[in-house]
């Protein structure tokens, strides 16, 4: 996948040689083309054999000096100068475009750097090829900042040659976040872009659709899912890295990583957080430093500054004062994800995340509740949702709770959805040993279908088992992506009746 053109300047991306006094030229067509390229993610260098003060200049009086990063600008051999910029850049030869009008330079680099792309700017259609290559080029970001970063790196580095990299690292001041399970679901778009344009650094040698990356990351019970967020003195790099595990198989299905943080520690950084859940997992024959990354410091996505941040990056389109939350623990990314109210969404997600013990023990209060509010029941059927309060849900500690919860939904006039586990799935889709039965479903769900029937205007109920099929749970806490998508579904009929005034009892 091409991810850089090497320009030569001297009738290539000009007419004329400068550094024979001539008047030089602009081919606009090219200068269009390298802010174009730019624009969709494949950033532009040059090798040129020039004096680089006046070729900068030029550059600079023509509006593009800062459209290149990592130029080579200098009377020497342009093989050398090349594999100066791809180790500069991390980048693999395959990846790069070399474009020259010197068939002498095209013959020199093809010998010597036998994997590039090469690219005659004289031949008929020369144009047309680099056309067509921005025509099938997708969408994409610019990463032209992010390389500007590694050029003031790798400046910073060249002036401290005594210094270890390890100790040059520690003096970088980086961070980096960890995003786990459905939290990446607002990133999958980045993602699999990574995943798929990544070669060097992508250990698994996978690829990935969309669609089945955001389907797995849904699938929690049968995948652990990381992203990688880093940022130091030099900048904000965004995603760098991507972590998935299978986890009947007990091994990975992605380990990849941007080649911008090569020789950083964020493979190792990935890597202790896949441990802290799978300490013996293979790694292989991996070819990275395993050097415990004490340079990284470790930061909380679940901060809420950290996460703000990121989001805001990542996924502007989310409204900062969010106007509804999912509050169904580990399964409410996937509802959010399916809704058509996305954008006015905030979703719980460990240890983020409301627990009906909290209208027991005050906690409650120290959450933040916007107008509708949509819970998942089953989860706090759990025994183990409780502590050592447990014995007493049955004997009226829910019941309490639930009271609290309508007087908290009155006090601060919000609206809530409450989605009940069925009553009557097969006996393997029930979690008996944390208590979580058929029969304690019957009771807890009576108790809420009460509470709904007292209060029309604070409470609906939405039946699981009026929409789904018993295929369509791992188990009734955790739900297939089908089954979420029916829920979102549901959830917007529900948000856009009770925000008109009306709507049915059953959110159903």
């Amino acid at each position: 996948m091409l991810k850089l053109i090497i320009w030569d300047l001297d009738d290539t991306l000009w007419a004329g040689t400068l550094a024979d006094g001539d008047a030089v030229q602009l081919h606009q067509h090219r200068a269009e083309l390298v802010r174009a390229f730019n624009a969709r993610g494949i950033v532009s260098s040059i090798c040129s054999k020039n004096d680089r003060a006046t070729a900068q200049a030029k550059l600079t009086e023509l509006g593009l000096w800062d459209a290149f990063v990592f130029p080579h600008i200098a009377f020497t051999p342009k093989p050398e100068a090349i594999r100066a910029i791809l180790a500069d850049m991390q980048l693999r030869a395959p990846d790069v475009l070399f474009v020259d009008d010197n068939p002498l330079n095209l013959r020199e680099v093809a010998h010597a750097i036998p994997d590039l792309q090469l690219l005659d700017i004289t031949q008929p259609g020369a144009d047309d090829h680099l056309a067509g290559l921005l025509a099938t080029t997708p969408p994409g970001k610019s990463r032209v900042e992010r390389y500007r970063m590694l050029e003031r790196r790798k400046a910073d580095r060249a002036a401290l040659p005594a210094l270890s990299n390890h100790d040059f690292l520690r003096s970088c001041g980086i961070h980096a976040t960890a995003p786990y399970l459905m939290d990446n679901l607002d990133f999958a778009p980045r993602i699999a872009d990574l995943v798929n344009r990544s070669n060097q650094l992508n250990y698994t040698g996978s690829r990935v659709e969309q669609a089945q990356l955001e389907a797995d990351i849904i699938d929690v019970v049968a995948y652990d899912s990381w992203s990688i967020f880093a940022w130091d003195a030099y900048g904000r790099h965004g995603l760098v890295g991507f972590v998935m595990v299978d986890r009947a198989a007990g091994r990975f299905v992605h380990f990849t990583f941007s080649c911008r943080i090569m020789h950083m520690g964020v493979e190792a950084y990935a890597l202790s957080k896949v441990r802290e859940k799978w300490p013996d997992i293979d790694t292989g024959s991996w070819d990275f430093d395993r050097t415990d990354p004490d340079w990284i410091a470790d930061s909380d996505f679940n901060d809420p500054a950290v996460r703000a941040t990121i989001l805001a990056e990542q996924a502007p389109q989310l409204m900062p004062d969010p106007a509804i939350r999912i509050l169904f623990d580990c399964q409410s990314g996937g509802i959010a994800h399916f809704s058509r109210f996305r954008p006015a969404i905030e979703f719980d997600h460990h240890p983020r995340v409301f627990a009906m013990r909290m209208m027991d023990d005050g906690s409650w209060q120290d959450q933040s509740f916007p107008p509708f509010l949509v819970y998942g029941a089953a989860v706090d059927y759990l025994d183990n949702r409780w502590g050592e309060r447990w014995p007493l849900v049955d004997i009226g500690l829910y019941q309490t709770c639930v009271v609290r919860t309508l007087i908290m939904l009155l006090e601060q006039d919000r609206r809530m959805l409450v989605v009940l586990p069925p009553e009557d799935a097969p006996a393997d889709k029930y979690r008996a040993g944390l208590n979580l039965t058929p029969e304690r479903c019957r009771r807890l769900n009576a108790i809420w279908r009460q509470a709904a029937r007292e209060n029309p205007e604070r409470l609906w109920i939405l039946d699981i088992a009026d929409i789904a099929g018993a295929d369509e749970m791992a188990d009734v806490t955790h739900l297939h992506a089908g089954l979420l998508r029916k829920i979102a579904g549901q959830v917007d009929c529900w948000i856009d009746a009770v925000a008109l005034g009306g709507g049915a009892r059953e959110a159903a």
